[in-house]
Order: C-alpha cells, then sequence, then structure tokens
C-alpha cells in the first residue's frame, strides 16, 4: 500500500520553532498522543501562514497567486500526515526505515523529525543512514533523539564514519548504534548508497520516503522496498 502526494516545495524560511515534550512526560495513550501531535502540526501550519503574512507588500503580491493555489493541497498533505500518524498507533511496534532527500526545505524537516519522534514514543525501531544535515536522515536522527530512547534508533551508513560531513559526524556521536560499512569506502557514493539501503531494507517491515522526483537512488529503494513487499510509504515534496 502506497501514500503517495504532491507538496508545495515552500521556499518560505520556517524557522525550526517545534518544541517537543520529553519522552518520559509524554503519555503514549492513543487519544493523548494524537492530540498532542496534531498540535504539534497545526503548530507548524501556524508557522508557514504566520511568515507569509509577515512579508512586505511587493513581496506578497508576486507569491500571494501561488500561495492561494497550493493553499488547498497543502492542507490535504498536512491531512494525510496526520493519518499516517494516527497509523504509527495502531501497528507499534515494528521495524521501520525512514530514508530521503539530502536536501530539504526547514518545514519538511519539522515534519520528518515528528514522525520519527512519534514513531519512537510508540515504541517503533527507526532504521536510517547518513547524508547531509539538512536531509531526510538527518532529520531522521534528531527526532529519535529526542524522544530518549536510544535503544530504538539505528543508524546504517553507507561508508565509514569518517566518509560523513563534520557537521552530522558530530550528530552521529549521539547515537548509540551506529553501523558503519566501511567496505564500500572505495565505491562512489551512489553505489555506496544503494548498497547501504538494502541492507536497511533486508532490517524493516515498514519504509517511509521522502523524495522529489529526480531522487532516483530513495525511489529505487521505495521500488526495491515494494518488491519484496514491505510497506511503503512514499511522500513526494514536489
Amino acid at each position: 500500500m502506497i501514500f503517495s502526494f504532491q507538496y508545495l516545495n515552500t521556499k518560505l524560511g520556517i524557522k525550526r520553532n517545534l518544541n517537543y515534550n520529553k519522552g518520559k512526560n509524554f503519555s503514549t495513550n492513543s487519544s493523548k498522543l494524537n492530540h498532542k501531535l496534531n498540535f504539534q502540526f497545526k503548530k507548524s501550519l501556524i508557522s508557514v501562514k504566520s511568515k507569509e503574512e509577515s512579508y512586505d507588500e511587493k513581496e506578497r503580491s508576486s507569491i500571494s497567486t501561488l500561495i492561494n493555489n497550493k493553499d488547498e493541497e497543502r492542507d490535504r498533505m498536512f491531512d494525510t500526515i496526520l493519518q499516517e500518524l494516527s497509523a504509527i498507533q495502531q501497528n507499534a511496534p515494528r521495524k521501520v526505515a525512514i530514508l530521503g532527500t539530502r536536501h530539504f526545505s526547514f518545514l519538511h524537516q519539522q515534519i520528518v523529525e515528528l514522525l520519527t519522534y512519534a514513531n519512537v514514543l510508540v515504541g517503533n525501531h527507526i532504521f536510517t543512514s547518513g547524508g547531509a544535515v539538512s536531509g531526510t536522515n538527518a532529520a531522521v536522527i534528531r527526532g529519535a533523539l529526542r524522544a530518549e530512547k536510544p535503544d530504538l534508533l539505528t543508524v546504517v551508513l553507507p561508508q565509514s564514519l569518517k566518509k560523513q560531513p563534520p557537521d552530522v559526524r558530530d550528530l552521529l556521536e549521539k547515537v548509540q548504534n551506529v553501523i558503519e560499512m566501511s567496505e564500500n569506502d572505495d565505491l562512489p557514493l551512489d553505489v555506496a548508497s544503494r548498497l547501504c539501503n538494502s541492507d536497511i531494507l533486508s532490517r524493516c517491515e515498514h519504509l517511509i520516503s521522502f523524495a522529489f522526483h529526480d531522487s532516483i537512488v530513495v525511489l529505487e529503494a521505495a521500488r526495491e522496498a515494494k518488491s519484496l513487499n514491505k510497506l511503503v510509504t512514499l511522500l513526494y515534496l514536489d
């Protein structure tokens, strides 16, 4: 089963302002968790609209048509995400891989962090990989760390740790379970990433992917997961 939708690739400068409750104070009761997650997403949506309203008149006039045309589409996207969050509670615990593009907006990072945070809170074991600090996988790591359950996060790197960007290495120092595929150090990164994704898929039951339509390696992983009869949630960012 694949959830797939289009989403406005906003260029608004959203501040990273999600406030997470600590895992030890957060009830995993379904109704309470759903209420809190809905509240967090509404805060993110309000943040987007507030940022739009802060633009000066000249800038607003140049983008207002695009925003108006995309408002309904964006609302549908949030509804779909909330449905995914609700499903998380019903199917836990399970092994979930979350992979995606190496670069995307702050709003997308917030969404990924919140999805990961929710998964870990209900007891799902999260698998992801490395990459750019502004990408999907780094957002997954940050979200999982906020839940304060280090045993439920595993990061599989396509190559050795030294091959990761310095800021990502700093983030990985906080991760308890890091698997390095150092045997791939001499391979091109895209080849190593494909091997890494296959390894991650062998460990999980459900793949959540964040991709653009030209995210070749990520989309290949989604197709591979589907061929392995894994549950696949594919979310397009463009």
